[in-house]
Parts: structure tokens; sequence; C-alpha cells
């Protein structure tokens, strides 16, 4: 089932994105703490602060869209459901068990963020405006953080 098939609702799209940054931020911080090489600390220390701005930006457009605060822990939307299952499938790569190498961070992280720019790339004809541009923007961001990644694996080998 395709995701932009399966939500239909502008509220919907903007539950799932705030939920995408916030576990990837989340990862990106457990991530740094349990890197030992100082690059990635730094890179992950990075990509949690970008996964940061992303959810406030989410956040500030579910709140346009809907006129609703998104300030809770709560998942929002027709279909908070479904999307808790979206979140478990494209977050799922996130959890850190035991200790894992770099590299298995790193492989773990592109995952994650090739899903969700696949995810945002499909909802992206939802938007017009300026909303469209900052969705595409996060878009390209999401782009320039797999480039990273892959260079610091590049580094690995």
């Amino acid at each position: 089932m395709l995701a932009n098939k399966s939500i239909t609702s502008l509220e919907s799209v903007l539950d799932l994105a705030v939920w995408l940054e916030k576990h990837g931020r989340e990862f990106y911080e457990k991530a740094e703490k349990s890197a030992t090489d100082p690059e990635a600390q730094q890179m992950f220390s990075f990509l949690a602060s970008e996964e940061q701005k992303h959810c406030a930006i989410y956040t500030d457009l579910y709140e346009l869209y809907t006129g609703k605060s998104a300030e809770n822990d709560q998942l929002l939307g027709e279909y908070g459901r479904f999307i808790q299952l979206l979140i478990k499938e494209i977050a799922g790569a996130l959890e850190i068990e035991g200790e894992m190498t770099h590299g298995e961070l790193v492989d773990r992280a592109l995952r994650f963020e090739k899903n969700t720019l696949i995810f945002f790339s499909e909802i992206k004809p939802l938007f017009v405006g300026k909303s469209a541009g900052l969705v595409e923007a996060v878009c390209n961001e999401e782009k320039r953080h797999i480039q990273q990644l892959m260079e610091y694996r590049i580094g690995l080998e």
C-alpha cells in the first residue's frame, strides 16, 4: 500500500512528518552518545539538530493547515493508528541494540533518511505555495544528509 494513496489529509501527512523527525532526532542523539569517533559524534549531533529543525517546520505547517496545536505526544488526525504503523516501519531501523559499530549506525541512519526522503517526495504534491517550498527544502536537506552519511561510510572502508 503506498503511503500517498493511504494518507488522504494534510493533517495525517503532517502528523507523520512530525513524528518521523522526532524519531530521527532521538536516534541521532543516541547514536552521538554511543559513537566513539569524534567525527561521527559531530555528524550525529548535526543530524539531530537538523531533525529538530525539520520537526519545527512540520509542526508550524500542521498548525497553519489545521488550526490545531501539535504540541502534544499523541498522534493527531484521522489516521493516527495507520500513522503509528508507518512510523514503526520507517523508524524501525533506528533501534540501537547493544554496542553497534559506526558502520552499523551509519547504515541504519541511511535507511531511515532514504525512507523518509521517499515518503516526503511522495507527499510533496499535496502542498502548494510557500508550504510546497518548505517541503522541497526539507527534501533537499534529506538528500544532503544521505550524501553526508554515504561520504562518512566511504571513509570507514
